[in-house]
C-alpha cells in the first residue's frame, strides 16, 4: 500500500511541477541542508561534501534544488547494495564563465551504458518500485533553470549525476 501511495505522490507531483521562483539564494547552504538529512539518516554510508569557495548567491529556486538534491542523493543511497558505501557530493564554482557545477557521486551500483540515454526521461527505472519520475523531475528543474545535467561513470565502481547551472548577474 505504502509503495501505491509514494508511486501516486509521485505521479502528482511530477504532473503539476510547481513554477519556479527564482530569488536570490546560497546555493552551498541549500545542498548543505539537503545533505544534512540524508547524514542524518544513513549512517552506514560516508557522505563527503566539498563546498564550492567564491560562490556569490545567485538565482535560483531554493526549494526546487533542494527536490533535486534530496532525488539524487535518494538515487546514490539505493544504488549501494553493500553494507557500506560513499557518496561524495561536489560543488565547484567557474568564475570566467559563470557558472556552477553539482556533482553527486556514489561508489554504488552503477547505471549501465544502455540506460544512460534514458535515465532522465519519464517512466523509466530500473527499481522495483521505482516511479521513473526521480531523475526526470531532476531534468525538468534542472531545464527550467536553464542549466543541463549528465550522468557518467564513477571509477572503478559507482555513478555520477551532475548539473550545472549559469550563475547570472545579481
Amino acid at each position: 500500500m505504502d509503495v501505491l501511495k509514494n508511486l501516486v505522490n509521485e505521479f502528482s507531483r511530477y504532473a503539476r511541477m510547481p513554477v519556479t521562483t527564482l530569488a536570490l539564494n546560497d546555493l552551498n547552504t541549500v545542498v548543505t541542508e539537503a545533505v544534512t538529512l540524508f547524514v542524518d539518516a544513513h549512517k552506514d554510508i560516508h557522505f563527503e561534501l566539498r563546498l564550492a569557495e567564491g560562490l556569490p548567491k545567485f538565482n535560483l529556486d531554493a526549494e526546487q534544488i533542494n527536490r533535486v538534491m534530496i532525488n539524487l542523493l535518494d538515487n546514490a543511497v539505493a544504488s549501494i547494495n553493500k553494507k557500506t558505501g560513499h557518496i561524495g557530493v561536489i560543488i565547484r564554482y567557474d568564475d570566467s564563465r559563470r557558472k556552477v557545477t553539482v556533482a553527486v557521486a556514489d561508489d554504488g551500483a552503477g547505471v549501465p551504458s544502455s540506460y544512460k540515454r534514458k535515465v532522465f526521461e519519464p517512466y523509466f527505472s530500473t527499481k522495483k518500485a521505482g516511479t521513473g519520475l526521480g531523475l526526470a523531475i531532476v531534468s525538468s528543474i534542472i531545464s527550467d533553470h536553464k542549466g543541463e545535467v549528465s550522468v557518467s561513470d564513477n571509477y572503478p565502481t559507482g555513478t555520477i549525476v551532475s548539473f550545472q547551472l549559469p550563475v547570472g548577474d545579481v
